[in-house]
């Protein structure tokens, strides 16, 4: 398996209202079908697919001194997939 090709990368400490404000805009040019991420003085164009597999994952770890909770949201694609065809019953 190839090794990921990390593009661009955040990690910061932020307050709610203004990680609520990033995910709104985010959301607005995720429905366009295209991200602009500037990062460093360049921007990285991210075409993005009409459709998309959603994940959505809440969970719980146990750690030193507390409990660690993590909501993580996650977008995948391939580049280049052939829409999947649904099967009906006839």
């Amino acid at each position: 398996m190839a090794k990921k090709n990390v593009i661009v990368k955040s990690d910061l400490r932020k307050k709610l209202p203004d990680v609520a404000s990033f995910l709104r805009e985010l959301a607005d040019k995720v429905e366009t079908g295209q991200v602009t991420l500037v990062q460093g003085g360049q921007d990285v164009i991210v075409e993005m697919p009409e459709t998309v597999s959603f994940e959505l994952e809440y969970y719980e770890q146990p750690k030193k001194g507390g409990l660690k909770k993590q909501l993580e949201i996650e977008l995948q694609w391939v580049e280049g997939e052939k829409k999947r065809q649904s099967v009906t019953l006839g």
